[in-house]
């Protein structure tokens, strides 16, 4: 069933007559950890209670902000809060108020179910829910990819998985920027994502490829940025992909780049996909091991591949704080 706009909102409704003092109902909020009340007043004629208006907490930030301190002890909320309110009624979709609140430059807005008010939506909290689904869509959508990856190349079952894993655990004994490491996982996860369009047979050919051969396995580097440039990731994931066979020398391929050229990222995808890669078991060849891989990069250093991606790396396997786990 589609989730309305119920699902989305506040729990906790908290109302306060239009009379009380400004600092009594910011205090209030706070105790009850809420970011807005609902303003209510009693028509002096009829007797009925209605929802005079909304404020928040933010509202009271921006009158500390100006300076009018001498007012915050006296005001009554009444005076300060958002009047012709609009309300949604909980049935609504989430795209529904959203877009109703972005066209009306509302923040905050009461949910009515059977005439009744029954919470508050804000559009801080449903732009983090949209945020969060979006993160959950990219790796449903980057794990897919990579199952159809692994389906078509058995031998290569679990590399992409394991380069990604030895790719972030460089990239945190390197400090990278946290805000970064997803967008690495998710490239290294998908890395190969381009052999989709290699035929089967090249991928599980047991002997030496030919140049011809070698030629149209490279091509997998530039498939794969064609296959997820359209994807609207918050991270480069397409060029790290398209970049991972570079090399310091600008040897690398499909563009032979040159050092700066290459992102970080990248570069940390190389360094973790060649150690992988050489520590397994393929059609053509048994696996080397770690020693192997990691004299490998090491020779490899200030010429193919960055130093200091390639001595954390090291590190993490020299000092056991890092150790593949083979099916």
């Amino acid at each position: 069933m589609a989730k309305t706009i119920k699902d989305y909102m506040s729990a906790n409704v908290l109302c306060v007559d239009g009379l009380t003092p400004l600092l009594a109902v910011v205090g209030k909020m706070r105790l009850n950890n809420t970011g807005a009340v609902l303003v209510k007043e009693k028509n002096p004629n009829t007797g009925i209670v209605t929802i005079a208006g909304i404020f928040t907490e933010r509202d009271f930030l921006s009158m500390i902000n100006i300076g009018d301190y001498a007012k915050l002890g006296t005001v009554q909320i009444r005076d300060v809060m958002t009047r012709g309110i609009k309300s949604v009624d909980s049935m609504n979709t989430y795209s529904q108020v959203v877009e109703l609140m972005q066209k009306h430059n509302i923040r905050h807005m009461p949910v009515v179910e059977n005439n009744m008010i029954i919470g508050i939506v804000s559009l801080r909290n449903l732009l983090h829910h949209y945020y969060d689904n979006f993160e959950n869509l990219l790796k449903e959508t980057v794990a897919s990819l990579a199952s159809a990856v692994e389906k078509r190349d058995p031998y290569t079952a679990g590399h992409q998985q394991r380069v990604a894993q030895l790719a972030v655990a460089i990239a945190e004994a390197m400090d990278l920027d946290k805000k970064r490491i997803p967008g690495l996982s998710m490239a290294s996860i998908i890395h190969d994502v381009g052999k989709l369009y290699v035929p089967a047979e090249l991928l599980t050919k047991p002997g030496k490829l030919s140049d011809a051969e070698m030629n149209l396995m490279k091509e997998h580097a530039q498939k794969g940025y064609e296959i997820l440039k359209g994807i609207n990731f918050p991270w480069p994931v397409a060029d790290i992909v398209v970049q991972h066979h570079e090399r310091l020398d600008g040897t690398g391929y499909p563009e032979r780049l040159h050092k700066d050229e290459i992102l970080l990222e990248a570069k940390i995808l190389a360094v973790a996909d060649t150690v992988e890669a050489m520590a397994s078991h393929r059609p053509y060849r048994a696996a080397l091991g770690i020693e192997a891989a990691l004299g490998a990069i090491t020779q490899g250093k200030n010429v193919s591949y960055d130093p200091v991606v390639v001595d954390c790396c090291c590190s993490l396997f020299n000092k056991n704080k890092f150790k593949f786990t083979f099916d």
